[in-house]
């Protein structure tokens, strides 16, 4: 099985039974986030990335393109980003990491490295800010 296939399954494990989670799996429309969960009447569009190493995040253009959009329909994506050594994660805002790669710039900082549970629930509070 996958990294990012037990990825997934970490991250649905977390959740509570009222939440919609729906995995994005579409060869005809490749670039759109990995994952779109729905809690408190709130869309996270989320990008799933398990390295096995390293600490870059790599997107294809058509996922740069993606960010970007969403961000520009005011909404927010993130990239939630494994932690090969612990089973805590990486948040990133999206459109941060897209528009960094657009321009050629580092990498930004991430948002917050901790739980999943808590990462979602910064991705909620900051769809609600929005």
């Amino acid at each position: 099985m996958s990294n990012e296939k037990n990825f997934f399954k970490q991250i649905k494990s977390t959740l509570k039974k009222s939440d919609f989670i729906q995995k994005i799996e579409n060869k005809y429309n490749s670039g759109f986030t990995d994952l779109i969960i729905i809690n408190d009447k709130l869309p996270l569009f989320i990008e799933l990335k398990a390295p096995i190493k390293g600490n870059r995040i790599k997107l294809e253009k058509s996922q740069i393109s993606t960010h970007l959009r969403i961000f520009n329909n005011n909404y927010i994506s993130f990239i939630l980003v494994r932690d090969p050594l612990t089973s805590n994660a990486f948040l990133f805002d999206g459109y941060q990491v897209a528009i960094s790669m657009v321009r050629g710039l580092d990498q930004p900082s991430f948002l917050v490295h901790d739980t999943i549970t808590q990462c979602l629930q910064v991705c909620n509070d900051l769809v609600k800010q929005k």
